[in-house]
C-alpha cells in the first residue's frame, strides 16, 4: 500500500507528503473521520514509506519491510486494538514498554491505535505521559471517529489530520477496482456505506439485501400490520452476532437523508436509494420535513445509546414507535 494508492483523501495525502518531504514528521498523528475512509490504510502507507527499503517519497509496496508492515508481521511494527469494548490499559502498557525499545530493523517503530475512541480514562492517562515525552526514532498513530471521544490533552499532542467521507463516485471506483460485483450490488453496497468503503459488506450482500428490503418496505407502508412484523424482526436483528442493527440503522439513516434531499427538490442523482425513487416519492408523502428532521436526530441518538450498551431490542423497538408516530398516514 502506498500514499498514491489511497483514493479520495487528497488533503490529508497532500499534508502527509509535505511532512516527509520537509522532513519535519511529528512524533505523533491522530486520525479521525468517520470509517471506512481510508485512514487505516493510510496510516499502514505512512509507516511503509518511512521504512521502505527503496528510499523514495513513497511505499514501493515490494521490498520486505512493505510487504511486512502490510500483513502486520515486521518486528517494529504494531497495532493495537479494542479488546473487548475498550483499549485496556495493559494493552497500552504493553505497547509502550515495546515502543521505548530501539527500532529493531527500521528506521522507525511504529505504533497504531486502531479505535482510539475506545481508550478508557485509565489507559489514556497511561499512554498520555509517553506522548509528552516520546521515545526516539519512533512515531504512534490514534485512528479515531471524533476527536471530541479523546482527551484534549491528547488531541493537542497529536498532528491532527481529518479524514473526509468519501464521494458517491469514488466509493464506487473504489468497489469495483476491488471486488467483481454486479452493478446492482454495487449500489446496494454504496447505499449502505454512506461515505465509506465497507470491505467487509462485500461478503454480505445477500444479507443486505434481505434488511433493505424488509426496513424500506416497512416505510413504504407502515400498517399494523407491518409494524408488528417488523417490531418481531428487530428482535433477531439486536441480538445477531453479525451486528445487523448497524445495517437497520444505516438504511434509516440513508433513508431519511434521502426524504429531505428530495422535500428540498435537490438533484435525484447524488441519491443514496437512487435506484428507489419510486418509493421515495411516495414515502416523501408520509412524513414532514420537520419530522424528517427530528427522527434522524432520533436515530443519531439511538446508535449513540447502542454503542453505550443501552439494551438493543427495547431501542431499536422505541425508534419503530417513533417513526409511526412521525408519519402522517
Amino acid at each position: 500500500m502506498s500514499l498514491q494508492q489511497i483514493l479520495g483523501q487528497e488533503k490529508a495525502i497532500r499534508l502527509i507528503r509535505k511532512a516527509i518531504s520537509h522532513e519535519r514528521i511529528p512524533h505523533a498523528w491522530l486520525f479521525s473521520g468517520m470509517a471506512h475512509i481510508g485512514k487505516y490504510k493510510t496510516a499502514l502507507a505512512l509507516a511503509q514509506t518511512l521504512n521502505c527499503l527503496e528510499n523514495g517519497d513513497d511505499a514501493c509496496g515490494n521490498c520486505d519491510f512493505c510487504r511486512q508492515i502490510e500483513h502486520e508481521h515486521f518486528p517494529d511494527f504494531r497495532v493495537v486494538r479494542p479488546e473487548g469494548k475498550n483499549i485496556r490499559i495493559a494493552q497500552v502498557r504493553d505497547a509502550l514498554d515495546w515502543l521505548h525499545l530501539r527500532p529493531d530493523r527500521a528506521k522507525y517503530r511504529v505504533l497504531i491505535f486502531e479505535d482510539a475512541d475506545q481508550f478508557n480514562r485509565e489507559s489514556a492517562n497511561a499512554f498520555l505521559k509517553t506522548l509528552e515525552e516520546p521515545p526516539p526514532d519512533t512515531l504512534i498513530i490514534l485512528i479515531n471517529l471524533n476527536p471530541q471521544n479523546l482527551l484534549e490533552t491528547i488531541v493537542s499532542r497529536c498532528q491532527h489530520i481529518r479524514f473526509r467521507p468519501l464521494s458517491r463516485e469514488m466509493v464506487l471506483e473504489i468497489l469495483r477496482a476491488e471486488t467483481e460485483l454486479s452493478n446492482d450490488q454495487l449500489e446496494l453496497l454504496v447505499s449502505f456505506g454512506a461515505g465509506g468503503v465497507r470491505s467487509d459488506l462485500a461478503l454480505q450482500v445477500e444479507l443486505m439485501q434481505n434488511i433493505q428490503d424488509s426496513v424500506i418496505g416497512s416505510l413504504t407502508d407502515l400498517s399494523a400490520q407491518c409494524m408488528e412484523s417488523m417490531l418481531q424482526r428487530t428482535n433477531d436483528w439486536a441480538k445477531s452476532k453479525n451486528e445487523e442493527w448497524r445495517l437497520v440503522l444505516d438504511v434509516l439513516e440513508n433513508w431519511f437523508r434521502d426524504l429531505a434531499w428530495i422535500k428540498h427538490h435537490l438533484p435525484q442523482q447524488d441519491l443514496f436509494h437512487a435506484q428507489k425513487k419510486q418509493e421515495l416519492e411516495q414515502c416523501s408523502k408520509r412524513f414532514r420535513l420537520e419530522d424528517v428532521y427530528q427522527f434522524s436526530k432520533d436515530l443519531a441518538e439511538t446508535r449513540k445509546n447502542i454503542e453505550l450498551n443501552a439494551n438493543r431490542t427495547l431501542a431499536l423497538e422505541s425508534l419503530w414507535i417513533r417513526l409511526k408516530h412521525y408519519s402522517t398516514v
